[in-house]
């Protein structure tokens, strides 16, 4: 063949393999799948089509200082991999600086660099490895993107080849597109690391954060949401649309109005439902998200639970109004008293002028006792206005309640049954004998009047010590040591709206002419009189429980050293099961348990529980259980979970003391599970959980007592 023609068709087949490098890297570039593998399938092309043994391509790291930038290898290919192993593992380990070797010059450079022995030490940084590898000639070419060299190119021929020298032009032309692929790769990743970096502050959010289209369907939201709203998962509160969780319609209008208006909405208080339709307060930041391009609008909200605040806002606000209708009512017993001193006085006088035959003597003596009524109800209004003249004296509780109830026997009635207990060594209490007589008075005579057919009326006498938590959860208390005298009953017990009004001066639910509606208001005042307050827990159907607290006469003024809390109680994976019905106890419960070491399962009704533990076998080591349940009982819970798991150890929780819990045929007399009394602190849940776990099961107990 003629050799003009050898080298017009020698160089037809270079250019073909140029093209084809170019078109099908371009191609792989222009996918744009993930950068290594990307490279990975363009050095391939380029070794095979161009005839270079081993290719690379060199990153510039983003990581490092820009006073000391430093490269790493991205990618590799080579044409017989087993040759030049020990190389390629060399250079993938290698950190390029600039200005290093025959690469660190070109990058230096900003230009390509051509080689004509990679096994000489002087042209070659791993001169010895390329000559084990037969590597000689070779280029490097820098990758560019907006005038700074972000990466190399490098490609080593085997020694003896010569490599095609009109391959360079393609080579800087494929440079410059992978230029652009990886600072696209780049924004690509900063833009993945900006939306992980977003949604783990998302996630972590302690507030809920709720975003959704303004008809209501959710778009995204957290797990704070979640939380906050009961909801069992994500996807589950995904379902739930935003209009149902507003409890009055026309809050969520207002809402909606402000946004169109204004296109945010701050510091709105909501009362909101949770899905399992208890009601919540939140206090809720809302902006609206204009859509583009025909997507609908949006609005996020950030909400944070307040529902405890509300409560305690409300609670100030009862004893707010408490105290003016106490200011109100002694300026009213003031005059009134004036007011009566006339009246009676001349009532007195007339009588006796009067001769008993007179016609006007018995409407007078009339008059006389109405007025004597009348100065008896303005004692009351001084005693809740704590404007009464008190003795104070050192006082035994004991003995003062035991007085006063066997003065009550008789008023009571046969069909009460009145028990006292009392703690022994209870100490003295400054107070008025009179006064606590009245007071156990007034609370007995309610009880007999809310078991008309009979019942239980219980008097427990304790000492107790309050610390600050507790009192920042109860407005009136007071830190210190006191002597707490429970009345409980077994009775029909009030409702939420009885309840909120129980203490205001003539409020009464009794029958009209049946009761004057201040002995409770009077109980209030007097125990405010005697530097103590009163709390009332009550249930509908289950009865009702007033507490005292006294004073101790030795801590009077003294309130209780604030010494250093014990470390929280940890758990050792013990499985707890709680079942509670109202759920914000419930999750404060589960939430506490759980940050401390213990496995948690958390229910509102007994069949559920009961469907845990028999169909689906669930086995636990603690059974924390509410003693008032829905259509149950707590202690009828335990006992037929016991008789699948007799291990079993049992936490009650009640509003009532135990004593009144067994009073009132909520607890049986045999049983000897431990219990808790609310309200109770998390330090005080952890401690008692943790005793209850190290103490024997009542199945160890029972073999105990029998060997």
């Amino acid at each position: 063949m003629d050799p003009r023609a050898c080298e017009r068709e020698g160089e037809l087949t270079a250019l073909t393999h140029r093209l084809t490098t170019e078109y099908a890297v371009s191609r792989i570039l222009a996918e744009g799948g993930e950068a290594r593998e990307s490279l990975l399938r363009a050095l391939e092309i380029m070794g095979r089509e161009l005839q270079w043994d081993f290719c690379l391509c060199w990153r510039l790291q983003p990581a490092n200082p820009p006073a000391a930038p430093v490269m790493r290898l991205l990618a590799s290919f080579s044409r017989d991999p087993r040759r030049v192993q020990a190389f390629a593992e060399a250079v993938g380990v290698h950190e390029l600086h600039r200005g290093e070797g025959f690469a660190g010059k070109a990058w230096a450079a900003g230009e390509p660099l051509w080689i004509e022995d990679a096994g000489d030490a002087r042209q070659f940084l791993m001169a010895e490895a390329a000559r084990r590898a037969e590597l000689g000639p070779g280029v490097c070419v820098p990758i560019q993107f907006r005038g700074n060299v972000i990466g190399l190119l490098q490609f080593l021929a085997q020694r003896g080849t010569r490599p095609d020298a009109d391959s360079l032009p393609v080579l800087v032309s494929l440079a410059e597109q992978i230029g652009r692929f990886l600072d696209h790769d780049v924004i690509e990743s900063a833009l993945r690391a900006s939306e992980g970096r977003f949604r783990a502050l998302f996630d972590a959010n302690v507030a809920g954060v709720h975003c959704s289209t303004l008809a209501g369907d959710p778009v995204a939201l957290n797990p704070a949401f979640v939380r906050i709203f009961g909801f069992a998962s994500r996807q589950e509160a995904m379902q739930f649309p935003s209009s149902q969780l507003y409890c009055d319609p026309a809050d969520r209008e207002a809402l909606l109005d402000e946004l169109r208006r204004h296109g945010r909405d701050v510091n709105r208080q909501l009362r909101l439902r949770r899905c399992d339709g208890a009601e919540i307060w939140v206090l809720a930041n809302t902006v609206l998200i204009p859509g583009r391009d025909g997507s609908p609008d949006l609005n996020e909200s950030t909400v944070i639970d307040i529902t405890e605040t509300k409560e305690m806002e409300q609670r100030q606000w009862q004893t707010s109004k408490m105290e003016s209708m106490g200011r109100l009512a002694g300026g009213i017993a003031h005059d009134f008293n004036n007011l009566l001193t006339v009246i009676n006085g001349y009532a007195e006088l007339a009588l006796a002028r009067l001769p008993e035959s007179a016609p006007a003597h018995d409407p007078v003596t009339r008059l006389r006792e109405a007025g004597q009524r009348a100065a008896g109800l303005t004692r009351q209004l001084l005693a809740f206005s704590r404007r009464q003249a008190m003795e104070s004296v050192e006082v035994d509780m004991e003995a003062a309640v035991r007085s006063t109830a066997a003065m009550l026997q008789g008023t009571l009635g046969l069909s009460l049954d009145l028990r006292i207990a009392a703690q022994p060594g209870l100490g003295l209490v400054r107070a008025d004998p009179d006064q606590v007589t009245q007071i156990v008075m007034n609370l007995a005579i309610n009880a007999r009047d809310a078991m008309p057919d009979g019942g239980t009326l219980l008097l427990d006498l304790r000492q107790v010590t309050v610390d600050q938590a507790y009192t920042k959860r109860h407005v009136q208390s007071k830190p210190g040591q006191f002597v707490r005298l429970e009345v409980s009953d077994t009775g029909q017990g009030m409702d939420a709206t009885t309840l909120q009004h129980a203490f205001e001066p003539f409020f009464t639910t009794k029958p009209r002419g049946k009761g004057t509606g201040l002995g409770l208001s009077t109980v209030y005042g007097l125990m405010l009189q005697h530097g103590g307050w009163v709390e009332l827990y009550s249930e509908l159907g289950r009865g009702t429980t007033f507490k005292l607290y006294f004073p101790l006469a030795a801590a009077t003024a003294a309130p209780a050293p604030d010494t250093a809390p014990e470390p929280p109680a940890e758990g050792r994976g013990e499985s707890v099961l709680i079942v509670e019905d109202n759920p914000e106890i419930r999750a404060l419960m589960e939430e506490v348990l759980c940050a401390h070491g213990y496995r948690v399962e958390s229910v509102g009704e007994c069949s559920a529980a009961l469907e845990l533990a028999y169909r689906q076998g669930r086995q636990y080591d603690l059974l924390v259980t509410d003693l008032v349940l829905a259509g149950s009982s707590g202690a009828r819970l335990a006992a037929q979970m016991r008789a699948a798991q007799r291990r079993l150890r049992v936490l009650y929780l009640s509003g009532f003391s135990r004593q009144a819990a067994a009073t009132q045929g909520l607890l049986a007399p045999g049983d000897r599970a431990d219990y808790l009394q609310k309200p109770f602190t998390p330090a005080a849940l952890l401690s008692r959980v943790r005793k209850v776990l190290e103490e024997p099961a009542a199945a160890d107990r029972t073999a105990e007592a029998h060997a």
